[in-house]
């Protein structure tokens, strides 16, 4: 039912569309104007796909995040308004399966997203930059694999977030404001005064924004501990709200 909604979505595909025309004319205007890299100090046209895409990333605010966050909340939302939840949610183990079920649903979004950036970068760099290296093949399969599964864990954050709040305007406020990452930017300066520490670095959305060294295990492990372990703890909040949610 879930993968149902998720393919008859309009919505779904209209993101897709614009992210990808962004996605597109962001290559034109970087080939028109001179940017540098700042993970190599390069020109733009120059770098690999796999530092453009940890370029792209990392920019705030975080369009990947933007748009995963806000089809999020409209996915849950759009089910939630109309009550139809409430016609199955009884059955036995239901508000579990609900849960898992947009996870899943989310992620499949989610690797779209990334198909789609992928391909499109691949394609707006190969008639812009003239340029369709991407790299070390092995650095740019774990830069996929890392960056998915931070973002998968995002997905799972917004949606904890969405079940509790339920409100469709305030919870796209808080997903923007996760996405121009507002409360890591504070921490880090607060931490930065206080001591010459690394604790924010352990925060998601500073760590999907913040490039690695995915070839470095220290860095590739950072990204895969931090992605599960926010991706856990919000499944397991949200399916305890879940199994205590007054349908009320």
């Amino acid at each position: 039912m879930e993968f149902s909604r998720f393919f008859t979505n309009k919505m779904m595909y209209i993101l897709l569309v614009v992210f990808m025309a962004f996605q597109m004319f962001g290559a034109f205007m970087n080939a028109q104007f001179e940017t540098i890299s700042p993970i190599s100090g390069q020109n733009v046209v120059d770098i690999t796909q796999s530092e453009y895409m940890q370029m792209i990333l990392a920019q705030s605010p975080s369009w990947v995040m933007l748009y995963i966050g806000i089809f999020t909340v409209s996915f849950y939302m759009s089910e939630y308004n109309n009550g139809f939840h409430k016609n199955f949610i009884s059955m036995e183990n239901a508000r579990v399966q609900i849960v898992i079920a947009k996870l899943l649903v989310l992620g499949m979004f989610t690797l779209l997203m990334f198909v789609i950036m992928i391909f499109t970068d691949f394609v707006g760099r190969a008639i812009f930059f003239e340029n369709t290296n991407i790299g070390d093949p092995l650095n740019f399969i774990k830069i996929i694999v890392g960056q998915f599964l931070l973002h998968w864990a995002f997905v799972a954050v917004v949606l904890c977030i969405t079940m509790i709040v339920r409100r469709m305007v305030a919870n796209i406020v808080i997903t923007v404001l996760l996405a121009l990452n507002v409360i890591g930017m504070l921490l880090s300066a607060l931490e930065s005064l206080i001591h010459d520490g690394s604790i924010t670095s352990y925060l998601l959305i500073n760590t999907i924004t913040s490039p690695m060294d995915y070839n470095n295990t220290g860095d590739f492990l950072h990204v895969i501990i931090v992605a599960l372990v926010y991706f856990a703890v919000a499944t397991a909040i949200s399916v305890r709200f879940k199994q205590k949610e007054d349908l009320h």
